[in-house]
């Protein structure tokens, strides 16, 4: 019976050791993972575009973000606006902010160009278990609920990351792909590698509840002229539009554009916040 205890400490001893290895392993490792997104824009469609969004890790915060959106940005502020034209514009323009020792997410999208940040809480995940090999991967399967959509993910604990892409976050191991059931949505890392930066990332702060947030956009979709909106294209060029007070030949020329945008692109990941870009 002594011996058995003694097993069992031993044991148990073992596991806090590899804990606090995989922990101290985790915080210490900075990666950058490249997925490629394909998605369905338009509901009425099967068509599917490509984009790529990056995943960069530092020092246990993270940030989740839309490489052309990201480089298009970077060369109007440095007035590079030739550049501008060789790169696409992108759809799937939304940032996720985590700390990864926190059980939320930090979602940014901007609507009316203003930057809204709301928390969204960590999904549940259910049905693990093994998979098999992905890629060069051993890895294990999950499944969860979240945007009113059923997802598949795939994970692997080869990496040593409780991330992934969006806001799937809080398995053991990097998400390397995750798609959703209805073939809408699909993130699967293309590119990892360990980065050498220590500059730590910023964790954004929620500032509106998703809940009002979802309100605002959706009285906005609604008649969409009756508000003041702010037009402004990747080149940084703005229009600010004002509503009257009159359904005139301006209020109804608006609701027209407004319409045709929400038209290109009616499908969002979460299908409770649209992503609209004007």
């Amino acid at each position: 019976m002594k011996n058995l205890m003694i097993s069992k400490q031993i044991l148990l001893n073992t596991i806090i050791i590899y804990f606090v290895f995989w922990s101290s392993n985790f915080f210490a490792q900075n990666y950058q993972i490249t997925y490629e997104v394909k998605f369905k824009p338009k509901k009425e469609s099967d068509s599917l575009v490509k984009e790529y969004m990056v995943l960069k890790i530092i020092k246990g915060q993270s940030i989740f973000y839309n490489v052309n959106k990201e480089k298009i940005d970077s060369l109007v502020r440095k007035n590079n606006f030739k550049a501008v034209y060789t790169i696409n514009s992108s759809l799937l323009r939304l940032q996720v902010s985590k700390s990864l020792s926190k059980d939320y997410s930090t979602i940014g999208i901007t609507f009316n160009q203003f930057k809204y940040w709301y928390k969204e809480k960590n999904p549940k995940y259910y049905d693990l278990k093994k998979y098999g090999p992905f890629k060069e991967y051993t890895t294990n399967e999950a499944f969860t609920d979240f945007g009113q959509r059923k997802w598949h993910l795939l994970y692997t604990a080869d990496i040593p990351i409780n991330d992934g892409p969006y806001i799937f976050s809080g398995l053991p191991g990097l998400v390397i792909k995750a798609e959703s059931i209805d073939g809408d949505y699909s993130f699967e890392a293309v590119e990892i590698k360990k980065l050498t930066d220590s500059l730590l990332l910023t964790e954004n702060k929620e500032n509106i509840k998703k809940d009002k947030l979802m309100k605002n956009i959706g009285d906005f979709i609604k008649d969409p002229a009756s508000h003041r909106i702010n037009f402004k294209n990747d080149f940084g060029d703005s229009f600010t539009y004002e509503f009257g007070g009159a359904r005139d030949t301006s209020y109804n020329k608006t609701n027209e554009i407004i319409k045709k945008v929400l038209q290109d692109f009616n499908n969002y990941p979460d299908k409770n916040i649209p992503v609209i870009t004007f």
